[in-house]
């Protein structure tokens, strides 16, 4: 097994392969080109992050077992747990919405305690866990897909807003989830991935393959290999597709960002909510809400909607379109820069998730018909379509492209 820090290093934003002097704990390799992190050299993290993922998971069965928020108006007691807004999402029509938020503020963060546990707790007896390559790179793959911490922002934005009507209690769950959500975090960005991948023997190549006349860097695990000229092959210590590029990159990224254009009208134009009181009926946009939080004196709940769901989905768009014609027409301009926008383009993506558990939550607390009733309208699932389609687009653009236009 390898348990050497590597000599060389080939940056996965810009495509350049360095290489890396001797380290001491604690240093970091960043790319001379763009300023991408290669890689670090640290203390054996594997320890930790054992246990932080034992507790999380802890954590996690206590903010699933109780009461998450109460709504408390006119004598009447309105309770939501984790799953309250999901199912009625779900009996309602939304099933593809209800689907959604139940993967990425429940079911990713548990798959990703659970696969913590079921690789490090072998590795701390000297053993590997079977299929630990495909389950680790799969968790990373998740990562983006964890949006606990939108989802409490979302939480924090419903009670500001229900608070102005009812009176909010928060229960014992969302202590124990917001304390998931800080192990969870603590656990990722204490976990240094090269602790894992350096454990995983290598397989030979096959001699009776085609000869391998290129170098190919694996996505997942950094391993440089060999790849044939006449097809492509699978890295040999974690498993995942080796590509010089990422195949179809342009075409795919087009596709997905004209759909997430055309569905971005649609989703600020339709209610996202629909509200019932008193026999009155209100439907409002992302915009009306915007503006309501403004006016009643929340303006930095509005700023945090407004950036949130309206310039973040606009401004991903705009980027997108910009590095795909860049790359098109083999733009010369600042790949540094360029490549520093799709980074952030790539990272920011998810908070837009936000508006959509807002829905989620008001539609789990507000249902004390015949008074009050909030249920979640057409533009949530337009919503949600452009923001997981626009993050589709960001991870399938390969900005080594970007420098493959200055190498010509």
């Amino acid at each position: 097994m390898d348990t050497q820090t590597p000599t060389t290093a080939t940056c996965h934003d810009c495509g350049l392969t360095q290489a890396l002097p001797e380290m001491k704990e604690g240093t970091k390799a960043i790319c001379t080109r763009c300023g991408s992190l290669l890689f670090q050299k640290t203390k054996d993290t594997t320890q930790r992050t054992l246990s932080l993922a034992i507790t999380g998971l802890i954590l996690f069965a206590i903010a699933n077992a109780y009461p998450f928020l109460s709504m408390q108006v006119e004598g009447r007691v309105q309770e939501t747990t984790l799953v309250t807004g999901i199912i009625w999402l779900f009996t309602n029509g939304m099933q593809g919405l209800s689907a959604l938020v139940l993967f990425t503020s429940i079911i990713v963060p548990l798959l990703q305690l659970i696969a913590l546990i079921f690789i490090l707790t072998p590795i701390q007896f000297g053993q590997l866990a079977p299929k630990t390559g495909v389950i680790f790179r799969t968790v990373r793959h998740l990562m983006p897909w964890s949006m606990m911490e939108v989802f409490l922002l979302g939480i924090l934005v419903s009670m500001i807003k229900l608070g102005k009507m009812a009176t909010i209690v928060p229960g014992t769950a969302i202590w124990a989830y917001t304390g998931l959500i800080l192990i969870l975090v603590t656990a990722f960005s204490g976990l240094n991935p090269h602790d894992i991948w350096k454990r995983l023997p290598i397989k030979s190549a096959d001699t009776h393959s085609d000869i391998c006349t290129q170098s190919a860097t694996c996505h997942s695990c950094s391993l440089v290999s060999g790849i044939p000229e006449t097809h492509h092959t699978a890295c040999p210590r974690c498993g995942a597709g080796l590509h010089l590029r990422k195949p179809n990159s342009i075409q795919r990224t087009t596709a997905l960002v004209v759909a997430a254009v055309l569905l971005y009208l649609p989703a600020n134009m339709l209610p996202i909510t629909i509200t019932q009181a008193l026999g009155s009926t209100q439907a409002d946009t992302i915009m009306s809400g915007v503006i309501y939080f403004m006016f009643s004196g929340s303006w930095h709940i509005a700023l945090i909607i407004f950036i949130a769901s309206i310039l973040i989905p606009l401004l991903k768009l705009i980027t997108l379109v910009y590095l795909l014609i860049s790359v098109k027409f083999s733009h010369q301009w600042k790949p540094e820069t360029r490549t520093k926008m799709y980074r952030l383009t790539e990272a920011v993506g998810r908070w837009s998730m936000v508006d959509v558990y807002v829905v989620t939550v008001l539609v789990a607390l507000v249902q004390l018909a015949p008074f009050a009733s909030i249920q979640a309208g057409p533009g949530a699932v337009y919503f949600a379509a452009v923001v997981v389609i626009t993050m589709f687009a960001a991870e399938s653009f390969d900005p080594r492209l970007i420098w493959d236009q200055k190498e010509q």
